[in-house]
This record gives structure tokens, sequence and C-alpha cells, in this order.
């Protein structure tokens, strides 16, 4: 009886541990007040209509930002759990929320996607080191919700930039030559061509982010994002 007790009074307290590094490891906005990093807002998402946008209670974006729309940097308390809010503009009506975990110096873009249930809040973290040799610096992110959720990207000669890129998913940074990048979605496994889009004047020595979404009618677009 007593080696029954011993070992009840030890998983309790264990069971305690547990419950304890449970909730400390779930505590909301954990701000490091020395702390400060760069997040870049962007509303991706065609049925949202103007945006408000707060990380961590910290009103960031007051509203105005519409479907297309970039913030430029903002600079913010770095942290651990740091819950993202969309809002309809001029009201506490939550679109989509988010947690976004971030060290310090780093940089982020965050993206409204989606419409109705599907609408989420994406992070992407950027890498702000500019090209060398006179390229280009290029990344994909799939928020098309009309598309295949993974997609092919060619460029105009056919050849593969990105073998497969999934929905909610940023491509690793690819690296072209200035002037015009065109660029072919194409379903993976439908090998369906999904669309045809060109983008002009990309400048050696910058960093572009190439996202697709759809658009209110529930077409696919690409949209591009100067960094630099």
């Amino acid at each position: 009886m007593k080696t029954t007790l011993i070992y009840r009074n030890l998983f309790t307290g264990l069971a305690i541990v547990i419950v304890t590094v449970f909730f400390a490891s779930c505590k909301k906005n954990t701000i490091d007040p020395s702390g400060q990093f760069n997040i870049k807002v962007v509303n991706a998402s065609p049925a949202a209509g103007p945006q408000s946008f707060t990380l961590a209670d910290n009103v960031l974006v007051s509203g105005g930002l519409n479907f297309m729309n970039v913030s430029p940097y903002i600079t913010a308390p770095s942290g651990k759990n740091m819950i993202s809010e969309f809002k309809n503009e001029g009201t506490n009506s939550v679109y989509a929320s988010g947690s976004l975990y971030t060290a310090n110096g780093v940089s982020f873009t965050v993206f409204l996607a989606g419409k109705g249930s599907s609408a989420r809040v994406k992070n992407f973290e950027d890498d702000l080191g500019a090209p060398n040799n006179g390229k280009v610096k290029v990344k994909f992110i799939h928020l098309s919700d009309n598309a295949p959720s993974d997609v092919k990207i060619k460029n105009s000669a056919g050849d593969e930039l990105v073998s497969n890129i999934s929905r909610n998913i940023a491509s690793g940074y690819k690296f072209v030559d200035p002037g015009t990048l065109s660029v072919q979605l194409v379903g993976l496994a439908s090998r369906n061509v999904l669309g045809n889009f060109s983008f002009p004047n990309l400048q050696a020595g910058k960093i572009y982010t190439l996202y697709f979404t759809d658009d209110v009618n529930g077409n696919l677009i690409m949209n591009e994002i100067l960094y630099n």
C-alpha cells in the first residue's frame, strides 16, 4: 500500500508539472521588451475589404489596407506566440487571426489570404541579402484557393523555376536575369496550364516576392512585391 501511495503521488506530481509546462508554452503575446523585428503586411484576400492589422494587441496598420495593398516595413517588438489579427476597417471584427514567433532583427511578411471559412494569416520570413552578379532574387508564394494545392512554375523557355509549390507555402529564392520575367503556372497532378503571367522591369540587385491568389471573380492572378 505504501508503494502504491508513493507511485500515486509521483504520477500526480508529474501530471502537475506537465500541465504547468503546457500552459506556460501556450502563453500568448510573450514580448521581448528589448527586441525588435520588421514586419510587412499584405492584404491578399479578395473579399475582405479594407483591413487593419494588430500584433500582440498593438495596432500596426490602422485601416485602409485594401486588396493587393502592401504596407512598408514596420518596426515592432519581437516575441513568441504573438497573436496577429486582421480586422475589418473601423471595427473590432476579426476577419482572420494567426500567431507569430520571431527573433530580434529578422524581417517577416504577413499575408491575409482566403475568404470565409478559408480566411487565414500566413507568415513568411524574408531574406534581405541582395543578389550579386547582376541577378534578381525572387521567391514565389501560393495563396490561391481555386488553383490546385500543388503547382509547378515554368519560365518562358519552358524550364522549371519551381518543381512544386504547395498552397500556403513559399518557394526558396531563385536568381533570374533582370528585365521581363514570364512565368507559367501548371497544375502538378493535372498538368493543365493555369495561367501565364509577365513581370516587366525587374531590376538587377533587387529582391521580389511574386505571390499568386484569386481575384473577386475567382480568377487566378499574380502580384509583385519589391523589397529593396
